[in-house]
């Protein structure tokens, strides 16, 4: 899952030899039973997640998805990528996105509050155009934990959008991970803190360079399914339009 970190992250901007063609976000309608992330149906009132309150229950979070046509150029580094980077666990591509608050293990008694969360922190919130940018590790680069791509464009609509999801969390009495935003999409874990060459950092940084800019025009509450051999599953349970 990718977090929010603490403390000043170690990394570097890209060498962006032009943008990609801008492209926007297109994710597929939820499933039930399926681990990859998918999409609800947007515009539903509170009343609507209470007739089936354990969908917006487990451990959830919201985050903005990442597009495939924006990260396809880093999901193609991946092979070239994971040599560089010893026993470090990649994350699987089509559930990357943007974190912006994580609440944890959430009781389905608590489905409403979710949803009033989620469309009191986007009301008035603009759509964004963003685009992955540099490299960088959490928390340094002799003893990684995380390697990271960054993101650029409109940034200051995702602190907006985290600020407003912590008010709204506490306004509601709903529990949440308290960390300073620093955008960024999580590549790789290292289950033991571990050096990043060079090499790896601007592979990512170019891969990124090469991803199309896209408009995010949703918030997605997703719910973290754990377990398996590949990690955690994530799966979109509710979008949040922003404003066009």
């Amino acid at each position: 899952m990718t977090r929010p970190g603490a403390g000043p992250p170690a990394g570097r901007g890209p060498r962006r030899p032009g943008r990609g063609t801008p492209g926007r976000a297109t994710p597929g309608r939820a499933t039930p039973g399926r681990g990859t992330p998918g999409r609800s149906t947007p515009g539903r009132g509170a009343e609507a997640s209470l007739a089936d309150p354990d969908l917006l229950a487990g451990r959830l979070f919201f985050a903005v998805p990442v597009p495939g046509v924006s990260r396809a150029p880093l999901e193609a580094a991946l092979p070239d990528l994971a040599p560089l980077l010893g026993g470090a666990r990649l994350t699987t591509p089509g559930g990357w996105h943007l974190t912006l608050a994580f609440l944890g293990q959430v009781r389905p008694e608590l489905a409403d509050a979710v949803v009033r969360v989620g469309e009191a922190a986007t009301a008035g919130v603009p759509a964004a155009r963003l685009r992955l940018e540099g490299s960088g590790v959490f928390p340094n680069g002799r003893r990684a934990r995380v390697l990271w791509a960054g993101i650029g464009g409109d940034t200051d609509v995702l602190v907006r959008l985290a600020a407003s999801l912590a008010a709204e969390c506490k306004a509601v009495g709903l529990r949440f991970e308290e960390r300073p935003l620093v955008p960024h999409l999580t590549l790789a874990r290292f289950s033991t803190p571990a050096p990043v060459p060079e090499a790896a950092l601007e592979l990512v940084a170019n891969a990124a360079a090469a991803g199309a800019e896209w408009e995010a025009r949703e918030l997605a509450c997703y719910r973290s399914i754990l377990g398996g051999a590949r990690g955690a599953r994530y799966r979109v349970i509710r979008e949040f339009p922003l404003a066009g």
